[in-house]
Order: structure tokens, then sequence, then C-alpha cells
């Protein structure tokens, strides 16, 4: 009685721990699968949520019209083109691992990895996709698809709302459903601070850098506008080709004709600026890595002779926005357009710009 009883007893002890195993294998499964385990039929979050979707591949279409075939779950990726890293980050690609070029970025992306642009040293990085700008030749692209490698070619359009359709587009890699959000709570504060002065007179504001000129992109009159200003660089036109070389050519003519963006073609000079005359300047400059010297780029505009009788001038109304974000064509550039609603409406400061940039 007393062996059969031994025997019960071990018999249950074993069944326990082969239910209390089966219980913390199902509890790790949950967990590995999480959050992807709702709506998704193949989860690509966690350990098993990945291992099971590289096993996958889906079909994407790039701006330019060309299939392609890519895991389910992309995560090893090489960049081409300047900002790229930026806009990955804004299709929501940021945790993925990032191989890149030698461009410095607005994004705090983690670059494990920099290529040279040879298919050689693309391929040491076994990359699942290449995501270049339509920048890149053609020829190049061509061979790294024949060496069997994806590339997703994209077109950087000029204008807050083509950034937005760039990252929609570029998402179809990531399985990111929509990317407006990533966008909207920029938005949602330049509405905070304009809002109060609608029925202001608007500003004729100019965008302008000693070293570099007139800042001029669909872009930046996009920006201009949407915080309550007139972009003073828009209305002056070339009269005839040939006439006035030093006279700027309207910004909706380069959208038009232009199928990417190209500011440097289109930069004015500091007479452009003068006969602009605004009432505010936004000094493009990368004060974040420029720690204190930025302010040298705001007082070569204050202190300079020729610029004495400009409204902005003299007024005090020249204030820096950082460059690297303005011309990043991805969430960086709103929060950039954030940072002009926050000095025209503000208050904002030197130490305050900082700071918010460096959170």
């Amino acid at each position: 009685m007393n062996q059969k009883s031994s025997i019960l007893k071990a018999l249950k002890w074993i069944v326990f721990n082969y239910v209390f195993l089966g219980i913390l294998i199902v509890i790790g499964l949950v967990i590995a699968i999480s959050p992807g385990l709702l709506g998704d039929v193949i989860p690509r979050h966690g350990t098993v949520g990945k291992w099971l979707a590289a096993r996958n591949q889906m079909e994407v279409v790039d701006n330019q019209g060309t299939s392609m075939t890519v895991p389910d779950y992309v995560e090893r990726i090489v960049t081409l083109g300047e900002n790229t890293v930026d806009i990955v980050e804004s299709a929501g690609g940021d945790y993925y691992i990032v191989a890149s070029d030698g461009s410095s970025y607005a994004s705090s992306v983690k670059i494990n990895g920099r290529v040279e642009q040879t298919v050689d040293s693309i391929k040491s990085y076994d990359p699942q996709v290449v995501v270049a700008s339509d920048t890149v030749p053609p020829s190049f692209v061509a061979s790294l698809r024949s060496a069997g490698i994806p590339v997703f070619v994209y077109t950087k359009k000029d204008s807050l709302d083509g950034i937005i359709k760039t990252a929609q587009s570029m998402a179809k890699l990531f399985h990111e459903k929509d990317r407006s959000s990533a966008f909207s709570g920029y938005t949602r504060m330049v509405k905070k601070y304009v809002e109060p002065h609608q029925n202001d007179k608007k500003p004729v504001i100019a965008l302008y850098n000693s070293n570099h000129g007139v800042y001029r992109s669909g872009i930046v009159r996009d920006m201009i506008e949407t915080v309550h200003g007139i972009d003073g660089a828009g209305n002056l036109v070339i009269l005839e080709s040939g006439k006035d070389p030093n006279m700027l050519s309207d910004v909706w003519w380069y959208r038009d004709h232009k199928t990417t963006v190209d500011m440097t073609k289109s930069m004015g000079t500091k007479a452009d600026l003068i006969r602009i005359n605004p009432d505010v300047i936004f000094v493009p400059t990368r004060y974040l890595d420029k720690l204190p010297e930025y302010k040298q780029d705001v007082e070569a505009i204050m202190k300079d002779p020729d610029l004495q009788n400009i409204t902005a001038v003299k007024k005090g109304y020249v204030y820096p926005i950082h460059e690297m974000s303005l011309m990043s064509y991805s969430t960086k550039t709103f929060s950039a357009m954030e940072q002009m609603a926050k000095w025209l409406y503000g208050p904002s400061t030197y130490e305050g710009i900082v700071k918010y940039n460096g959170i």
C-alpha cells in the first residue's frame, strides 16, 4: 500500500513538473511575440516573432516603380545618399541596424558601420535591402541589383507634404501602416504657437547664412508659411535668362521642373537679402556641434556693415535654426519648424534652443 502511494506521489510530481514547464514555455512564447500577438497573422516583434517573420518574404515597390522581394522583417539596411538615415528613421526604421555612408545626420539612429559606395563594401554588410536616394547614379543601383541586393530608391520631395509621403512609401519596408503620427506632434505644437497670432500682420522671413547665402526651396517656403510668415525670397524671379545672374529664381519653378531637391542651385546672395529686407532672419547653423561658436554665425549678420539697414538686424530679430534638422527632409525638419514658431511667438532663448534640441 505504501509502495503504491509512493508511486502515485512520484507520478504527481512528474506531471506537475511537466505542467509547470509547459506553463513557463507558453508564458515565454507570449512575451517573445508581444506586442505583435494581436493584429498580425505573423507577429514581427520579439525573438520568436522575428524568427518567424525572417522566414517569409514580401513584395514592395519603390518610388520609381521597381518591384523587389525583401524579408518580411527587414533588419539589416545600408543607406545611400544624404539624409537617408534621417528619412529611414521617419519611416519607422530607427530600431533596425543601419550601415551608412559618411554623411552626418540629425537623427539619433545608431550607425553600426560606414560603407564605401562600392558593391563589395556594401555586400560585406550583408544587407537585406539598400535604401538609396534618387541622386545615387542609376548605373550603381543597377550594379547592386545585379549582385542580388534589393535597392529601394526614394525621391526626395521638395515640400513638407512630400516629406510625409516619402516616409509613408518607405514605411512599407517596416510594416508601418501610418507614419503621419510621427509628424503630427510637431504640427500641433506649431499650431499652438501660431493660432493666437493668426490676425497679426505676417512677418517677411528669410533664411540666410553669410557663408552660404539665402536658402531657397519649397520646404523652406512651406515652413515659413506654416508659421504664419511670408517667404521673402519667394517673389524674386529672373526676368529673362541671362539678365541679373544675382537675382533669385522662383522656388515653384524648381518644384515643378526638378525631380529632386538641390537647394544649392537656388541660393541667393547678400544683395538678394538686402532687396528682400526681411522682418525676421533665421540663420541655419550647426550650433549643436559648434558650441559656443554657433553665435558667430548670428553675429556675422548682426555686425555686417552692409546689413545694418535691414529691418531684422535693426530690431535684433535674427535667430539660429539647426541646419542639419532643416536639411534632413524628415521629422527633424518639422522639429526645426517648431523651433521657428518658438522663436517667433516663444518665448525662446539661445540657451533654451540648445537645451531643446539636446534632449
